[in-house]
This record gives C-alpha cells, structure tokens and sequence, in this order.
C-alpha cells in the first residue's frame, strides 16, 4: 500500500482524522499498572500485519506488564513520523531504515532500535497472465508507483526501469490491477497479492530485496534525545515489543482481530492471516534463529546508506550509519 516514508522536520503534514478512538483502542485490554508510564507509538500507516508485534504487545499485555501505558495511533497518507516524534507528540514510531537514514540526513536524528522484519516486503506486483517473470521484462506497462521513494532511483540506476513503463501515482488499492492487463503496481508481498487473487487475479512479486534493494522494515524507532533521557522506557518498549512480535507470529488470531476493528481501510481479516503467515519467512528467514528476531548489522546499515549516497537521495557527510541504529536495548 501506499506508505509515506520519514522525511523533513519541516513538513508537518499530520492526519488527525485517521486516528482511531482512544475508547475503541483500549477495549478488552489489560489494565495499565498505576504509575505506568505513558507511550505514545506512530505508526507509519494504517494498521496491518506490518504492525502485528506491536499490536500483540498490547493486546497480550506486554506493554502493560513492563509499567508502560501505551497507546498506538493509526498513521495513513498524511501522517509523517519524524515530526510526531520531534515534536514530542508521539515517543516512538515505526519507520523503515531508508526513512531513517533520509530523515538524519535531513537533521532528524532518528535511531532505530529493532527491526522485526530481516528481509524487506517491498515489491513490484504484477498480472501472472502478463507474462513478466522478472524486473528486466518490464517493459511496455503502466506501474502505479509513490515516484517519490528510494528503490525507483534504484531501478532506474540498475537499468530496470525500461522508458516504456508509464509511471503513474498509487493510490492504495488493487482496482486498476484487476480491471484489465498492462498495470502492476508497488506493493508488500504480504499485503496486495492477497487482495489481488481475492478478486481472483493471480500475481507475480518481483521482490526488491532479490536485486539488493532490502531496508529493514518496521523498524521501532526513535529521537536520540529522547532516547539518551528515558533509557530505562527505551530498554522497556523494545523489550515488549520484540516479545510482542515473537507472540504475533506464533500466535496471531487475537491481535490480528484487535487490528481488525482498528483499520476501517476494507481490510479483511482473510488479508491478516496471510500476511501474519508471510511475515514468517520476513522476520526468521532461513538460517536466523528466533531469538534473534529484531536484531540489526552495521554491514546492512552501511551498505544502505552507501547506496542512498550514490543515488544523490541523501547527504553522506551527514549520515554516519553507525549512529542512527543501535541494538544495545535488545534483550
């Protein structure tokens, strides 16, 4: 779906209306202790599966269990996270990693501080019945796309881009997509497929993480000056949230019901289970064990960073990748 990234502190585009009641938010869920702390977490959009493992440290009582009263609020197309947390408005948000590398080169010091997801969900979706099997073959197609996020540059930079591809704005929905062949479309390969083949069109994801475009996703951010103030909060939110995304992938059906009833977007509840069961493979790919679930390396942060650099998206004297994750908070 169409996902705004973090960018300058300097545009204070906010969606207020998109905001779930804080009644409805509150349902069913375990009592905060007396004296938590209260958190706020933006979400960088509206709720889904992306944000299953910090739903379920609500909905399981995670949060609540570590002295923290926390509240989510929904993001969605105006929402931008870097103000939200510059301006004190919200503690913690959600970002992926080329946001933060792009908001600090921006002078939004932004630091992440857990990845759920190892591998990017990020992906250019297309018609099985077009015939395209891979990035090369897209040619001759119009592609609904947000132009202003990193990984075009990066197709057109790895000759991906043919100038035949019509590039035209994405506005959230598989509608065009299913209406007729010669349109594909951004998407997360746990999200839009499944909306997709609901309709009865099956699809092909050309991934980005398979040519050497693959952020973190999801990633729980925040200021480091919030950050060097509230150690103790910070060390407490990623701890909840890391077991929070640990229960959401063993055990999913409670929270994906509570996210149900926060998103009025037309989620479906059939569209939750399969992201939840795809977020798998993401989260503990082959090879990872679970207990390394949130961790992150400074390999993939330089690598990222050194590719934004060479696509003139960000300023390298003014992001040292080192400084803008750290792991030290994980359990």
């Amino acid at each position: 779906m169409l996902r705004y990234g973090l960018i300058a502190i300097g545009i204070l585009g906010l969606c207020t209306a998109c905001t779930p009641d804080k009644k409805e938010v509150q349902r069913d869920l375990a009592p905060s202790k007396p004296g938590a702390t209260k958190i706020t977490l933006q979400l960088n959009w509206y709720p889904e599966a992306e944000h299953g493992g910090f739903y379920a440290a609500l909905v399981h009582g995670l949060y609540q269990e570590e002295g923290l009263d926390v509240e989510i609020k929904a993001g969605g197309r105006s929402v931008v996270v870097a103000p939200e947390l510059a301006l004190g408005r919200a503690q913690f948000g959600v970002a992926n990693a080329d946001d933060v590398l792009m908001a600090r080169s921006e002078e939004a010091p932004l630091v992440a501080l857990m990845a759920p997801m190892q591998n990017g969900p990020r992906c250019i979706m297309v018609r099985e019945d077009s015939g395209i099997q891979s990035f090369e073959q897209l040619k001759n197609i119009k592609l609904q796309i947000d132009s202003g996020r990193p990984y075009i540059p990066f197709l057109k930079s790895k000759g991906l881009l043919d100038p035949s591809v019509q590039l035209v704005p994405y506005y959230g929905t598989v509608a065009e997509l299913i209406a007729g062949p010669g349109v594909a479309q951004q998407a997360y390969s746990f999200s839009e497929p499944m909306m997709a083949e609901q309709k009865g069109v099956p699809v092909k994801n050309l991934m980005m993480s398979d040519i050497g475009y693959n952020p973190y996703a999801s990633c729980l951010v925040a200021t480091e000056k919030y950050i060097g103030s509230n150690e103790e909060v910070v060390k407490k939110m990623v701890r909840a949230s890391v077991e929070g995304w640990k229960k959401y992938l063993a055990e999913p059906e409670k929270t994906n019901a509570f996210i149900l009833e926060q998103n009025h977007q037309g989620m479906t509840a059939e569209a939750l289970q399969y992201g939840a069961e795809k977020l798998k493979g993401l989260c503990v790919p082959d090879g990872f064990a679970p207990n390394q679930l949130g961790t992150m390396s400074k390999e993939r942060w330089s690598e990222l960073r050194d590719q934004l650099v060479e696509l003139k998206l960000i300023k390298g004297d003014k992001v040292d990748a080192s400084k803008a994750f750290q792991v030290g908070y994980l359990p």
